[in-house]
């Protein structure tokens, strides 16, 4: 799109707005590198990771699960690299994925060139499923920086710099050695070439035929050999495809996704909705799930209005969109790449297209609100030890583990050393729960 300012507040700002805006900036911030002081927050994936970080340093052989992992090594190998140079550490690890979310919102700004820089990044920056991130050793956030870089990249190559065309590519086979999803730069690449090219596919009607008869020949066989792709590709064996075919299966798997949008325009998770309005009728998920739907016209409606059908960013949104809306399982942080996207989009809406300013301000004290109480739950996990034992995770198992692990840090329990095959998660959290600066007491 043209290089139009886009206004994301009101008009006619005055200087005590500004400083307002800069002050809770400001205050956001410092509360959200809090969390640098984690202590290394493990989940599966996260467990994952580092199994398969502790394959590549030789801690697990070739039979090993970590070997056999489907996940991408992508991430694994960021950890490595940081292990080598003495340098991982949750501190490490949360300061990154922090930092990864800013630049990729920065850059989004520059792609859109946003007004109100520093209140745009900081309805990112509380975006709850961000929130939850920073301090996970997962590769979600290095993902979303790399597809913004590759989105950059690529919107500068359609521009007619040719010489962005190999560090684009480059990039985009990085981004998928990261998250397989990566694969949706490739297929915004090609729906957005026939869509520069739908004049001259129209007036030559044999390219056009070879190019529905290549998709027609592909789905074919993709449909007979179904198995062989499976086999192949774990993404597609785990979309469970067949499924679809079934009309209640495919709207249920829809309104997953409705709830996840849901949950991100309100900015709450629904487990958290739950435990505030689910007393007497389950009603969170419904809720959300409408929710879901008035943020899905709330973005077409603005996307409409920006035209942004003509920008390459459109095109590769879409297709991260339309993969996640056909992965069957639910889970928020997938969103986490078109964050940046939708909350640009939520308040162009909500300052442009919509006329009612208490609604705005109702939509908007709902979001913020909910983001500051999930940033300051994440600094306090951050910060005490027994908040954290309280409340992070709900396994009893895991919290012994933690409960152990820092009585062994403030030394009211003896050392113990686990073995990886018998202990998985101890050792790795024995492993990598460093001091933040442990690098220098080395």
């Amino acid at each position: 799109m043209a290089q139009k300012v886009v206004r994301l507040t009101e008009s006619g700002t005055n200087k005590a707005y500004s400083w307002t805006v800069a002050v809770f900036f400001a205050l956001v911030l410092l509360l959200v590198l809090v969390n640098v002081f984690s202590p290394l927050r493990l989940n599966n994936d996260a467990g994952r990771y580092l199994g398969i970080l502790e394959y590549f340093k030789g801690g697990l052989g070739q039979n090993s699960d970590a070997a056999h992992d489907y996940l991408p090594h992508g991430y694994p190998y960021f950890l490595y690299i940081l292990e080598r140079a003495h340098l991982l550490s949750p501190f490490s690890i949360t300061l990154f994925n922090i930092l990864s979310a800013v630049v990729a919102a920065l850059l989004l700004m520059k792609e859109f060139a946003v007004s109100s820089k520093l209140f745009y990044l900081t309805l990112v920056l509380i975006s709850y499923i961000n929130i939850k991130e920073y301090a996970l050793p997962v590769s979600d956030q290095l993902f979303t920086l790399l597809f913004m870089v590759a989105v950059l990249l690529w919107t500068r190559s359609f521009k007619g710099n040719l010489y962005y065309v190999v560090p684009a590519l480059i990039i985009t086979a990085i981004s998928i050695y990261v998250r397989t999803a990566g694969v949706a730069i490739i297929i915004g690449v090609a729906a957005y070439l026939i869509y520069l090219n739908r004049d001259r596919l129209k007036k030559r009607k044999i390219i056009l035929g070879l190019t529905f008869l290549l998709i027609a020949a592909f789905t074919v066989i993709f449909i007979i050999d179904f198995n062989f792709f499976e086999k192949k590709i774990d993404y597609i064996r785990q979309l469970d495809l067949p499924e679809l075919t079934n009309p209640v299966n495919l709207a249920g798997r829809v309104s997953i996704h409705l709830k996840e949008l849901g949950e991100i325009m309100i900015n709450i998770p629904v487990s958290k909705l739950s435990d505030i309005i689910d007393r007497h009728l389950e009603i969170a998920s419904p809720i959300l799930i409408v929710f879901g739907i008035i943020s899905l016209w709330m973005y077409f409606k603005a996307v409409k209005k920006l035209n942004l059908i003509r920008s390459f960013a459109f095109w590769v949104f879409t297709a991260y969109l339309l993969m996640i809306f056909a992965w069957p399982f639910y889970d928020t942080r997938f969103l986490i790449p078109i964050v940046p996207l939708l909350v640009f989009l939520y308040l162009y809406y909500l300052f442009t297209v919509l006329k009612s300013r208490y609604v705005r301000f109702c939509l908007l004290s709902v979001y913020i609100g909910l983001g500051v109480v999930s940033l300051v739950y994440s600094d306090a996990l951050s910060l005490s030890k027994p908040f954290f034992l309280k409340h992070y995770g709900a396994d009893a198992n895991i919290t012994n583990m933690y409960r152990d692990h820092f009585s062994r840090q403030s030394k009211t329990s003896p050392s113990q050393v686990y073995d990886i095959h018998k202990d998985y998660l101890p050792f790795l959290l024995e492993e990598y729960d460093r001091k933040p600066f442990f690098y220098f007491s080395r």
